[in-house]
């Protein structure tokens, strides 16, 4: 039946009120819609405005609060923004310190990939002599060892036969190891390499290149008596770090696992003769530990990140308890595992600190205090000595994005220190590092021993490894 077209008429008006009810309530959503956007993003504003006056509020409170207590903050947004780098630049140093670092060393370099690599957890021990190499690999062979450190450059020159101009220049080689056969042999023994370079300890540099060392305004090199009235490399000098660099390129190109920096510091103890280092201006100069901070910073990008290989540092284990000494060689504990390296080794050696003798080696007429315990003859308590080491540097450890520490550990009988303030270290004192560290919650070590010899019964079978 065909409806007719009276009927289509009536109907019109009732289809022109349905229309008209359908447009006021889009428009009602969409005005919804609109006034939502603008809540959301005056939220987004005020969140911006608040991170920037809690970060001039957290500024105002680190120049206030003691430098002692100094634990750099990682829930600031705008600190974990999205970066190039694979670490957050900011958090190795203190917000006042950050802009000053970059307009005296600039950008850090280009970082052309992120490193793949998965961490490698490290049982080592250090490896002095390459004559008894063959010897070590039958000391280790069956136990939970399973990595090699290996000097490839010392304070007084490399061990290796470098292509490095500036390393000729110097006249630094100073022996002819062959790092691809030494390096190949571990390997073939299931034998990780970890080559170590001693950094800025360098007295190469003195006779020829005395810009490059820590020397007075007129580029005169400094002596320092604790350190042996030895010179240092100058470690604000771009193109130290880059010879550094381009020493672990060369021994990675050889077949290092890893790199392994030492004597990433400043020289202890005041200059000889009353000697003047000069930096540059004083009101542009960073702080010590920035200078550190930011070549170790620069070595991750141009070595771990670009070549893929992991990074690490030796430092002083006073660093984890006094905040002055490390910031006076240039080992801020707090900061120093924020640069993006792959591992810290603190070097936790309980005959190193200072015990109660008085006139003897390292002997202070108190002793030393740590996790608030005072030690008298610390090399006498080795479990209780590693234990309140890492008490003192946990707060540093536990913050986000701290390097894996792999503490050094005493394998060697202090002889030099006074009667009544050492012990022979066997097996038994060395387990007893290994279980203080343990029972912080670390699972990795490396021992150290320069002889050809270590304690029998030290490392354990294989099967019998965590």
């Amino acid at each position: 039946m065909h409806r007719s077209k009276n009927n289509s008429i009536k109907k019109l008006p009732v289809l022109l009120i349905i229309a008209f009810v359908i447009l006021i309530i889009v428009g009602f959503i969409y005005l919804l819609l609109n006034k939502s956007k603008e809540e959301n993003t005056s939220l987004i504003e005020n969140n911006i405005n608040e991170t920037e006056i809690s970060e001039s509020i957290e500024d105002i409170q680190t120049a206030e609060n003691n430098d002692t207590n100094n634990i750099p903050s990682t829930s600031v947004e705008s600190d974990q923004e999205e970066s190039e780098y694979a670490f957050v630049e900011k958090l190795a140093f203190v917000p006042d310190e950050f802009e000053k670092v970059q307009n005296f060393f600039g950008p850090l370099p280009e970082m052309k990939q992120n490193h793949t690599f998965e961490h490698q957890k490290v049982k080592a021990i250090y490896v002095n002599n390459m004559n008894y190499l063959d010897h070590y690999f039958e000391l280790v062979e069956g136990t939970e060892v399973n990595a090699f450190v290996i000097d490839v450059k010392e304070s007084w020159g490399l061990l290796y036969e470098s292509e490095l101009p500036l390393a000729k220049e110097l006249n630094a080689i100073k022996d002819d190891r062959d790092l691809v056969d030494i390096f190949k042999r571990c390997h073939d023994n299931d034998i990780l390499v970890i080559a170590r370079i001693v950094c800025f300890k360098d007295s190469t540099m003195a006779s020829t290149r005395p810009d490059l060392t820590i020397s007075t305004k007129d580029n005169t090199p400094i002596e320092f008596p604790l350190e042996g009235y030895e010179t240092f490399a100058n470690p604000y000098d771009q193109d130290v770090w880059q010879y550094l660099i381009d020493v672990a390129t060369e021994v990675i190109s050889f077949g290092a696992d890893e790199i392994q920096f030492d004597y990433i510091r400043f020289p202890s103890g005041q200059p000889a003769d009353g000697a003047t280092p000069y930096f540059g201006e004083p009101d542009e100069v960073p702080l010590k530990y920035s200078a550190i901070n930011r070549f170790l910073q620069t070595a991750v990008i141009e070595i771990q990140e670009n070549q893929n290989v992991p990074v690490g540092a030796d430092l002083f284990s006073i660093v984890m308890t006094s905040d002055v000494d490390g910031k006076e060689i240039g080992q801020f504990w707090n900061f120093i595992g924020l640069t993006g390296i792959d591992n810290i080794c603190p070097m936790i050696y309980p005959s190193h600190y200072t015990n109660a003798s008085v006139g003897g080696v390292l002997g202070n007429g108190v002793g030393t205090v740590l996790g608030n315990n005072l030690y008298e003859a610390p090399d006498l308590e080795p479990y209780n000595v590693v234990r309140d080491a890492f008490v003192d540097g946990m707060p540093a450890i536990e913050q986000e994005g701290y390097a894996t520490i792999r503490p050094y550990l005493q394998a060697f009988t202090a002889e030099y220190l006074p009667s009544g303030y050492y012990m022979e270290y066997t097996a038994k004192e060395i387990h007893e590092q290994i279980r203080a560290s343990e029972d912080a919650g670390f699972d990795e070590w490396v021992l150290w021993n320069v002889q050809k010899e270590y304690p029998p019964g030290t490392f354990l079978p294989a099967e019998n490894a965590d």
